[in-house]
């Protein structure tokens, strides 16, 4: 897909259908796996970096997601039953704080992934009651708080994610995936997990999110108090973004397959 232009990635995305059979789904896989092949994402990168007015319009919709990676989003129709195309890159080293924090979450929406660069882990959760439960017999359980989360708009440059708290849960860990660079793969929006954060180099993936299912996810932690509440997101200036993007750039050219 080389010479695939911005504006033809966003006709692309929002051409495709809302309703996601197993024909959608097996074909938004093969998508997000073309798009993510590096002569098509570094083409595509060159192309935001040299244009002053795409770098302004992504940065106002990307940020540090509170899950400690940075979140890129490079095609959104602002449509609920649309789809969104994001850039994820988990950057180390992180302070003993991150390190620590269980970020451990289901989705609003089902989506599909591929591996830019570097690994991705995932720890795999089910509940002990309700869906999931059948699932998490048989595996250590641990106490957990439980949230709502829903994002607001507040302005131009800040986000807000507002927690509700619902009240305590038990989880129980049923397995690990790990996702090598050029893998892809899709995930439903009920799939509790966390990603363990890359300790040795940055981990970049692309991201086609699936139209919204629901319009909240759930947030699984014992930091957050027994009560409502909420935190913030600050958007990336141009400058930061483009960093960001050279960045992300220099790591897919390196991999071994760049030059193919």
């Amino acid at each position: 897909m080389t010479g695939l232009r911005p504006q033809d990635l966003e006709t692309l995305l929002n051409g495709l259908p809302a309703a996601t059979n197993d024909r959608q789904k097996d074909y938004n896989l093969g998508l997000v796996r073309r798009l993510g092949a590096a002569p098509c994402i570094s083409d595509l990168l060159q192309q935001y970096l040299a244009d002053d007015d795409l770098l302004d319009e992504i940065a106002g919709r990307s940020y540090r997601h509170v899950n400690h990676f940075d979140k890129i989003v490079l095609v959104d129709s602002g449509n609920r039953l649309g789809y969104r195309l994001t850039l994820h890159a988990w950057c180390p080293p992180y302070t003993e704080k991150e390190l620590h924090d269980e970020l451990i979450h289901d989705h609003r929406f089902s989506f599909w992934s591929t591996i830019l660069t570097g690994r991705l882990v995932s720890q795999n959760f089910s509940r002990t009651d309700g869906p999931g439960a059948a699932a998490a017999a048989g595996h250590p359980v641990t106490p957990f708080r439980q949230y709502r989360y829903s994002p607001e708009k507040l302005g131009v440059s800040t986000h807000s994610n507002f927690y509700e708290f619902v009240g305590d849960t038990e989880l129980a860990v049923t397995g690990e995936t790990v996702e090598e660079q050029g893998n892809a793969y899709h995930l439903q929006y009920h799939r509790i997990h966390r990603v363990a954060l890359p300790m040795e180099s940055m981990t970049c993936t692309m991201v086609l999110r699936g139209p919204r299912e629901r319009d909240f996810s759930n947030v699984y932690n014992t930091a957050y108090p027994s009560t409502d509440t909420q935190s913030g997101n600050t958007m990336f200036t141009r400058d930061e973004l483009a960093g960001k993007l050279r960045s992300i750039l220099a790591g897919i050219n390196a991999q071994p397959h760049a030059a193919s």
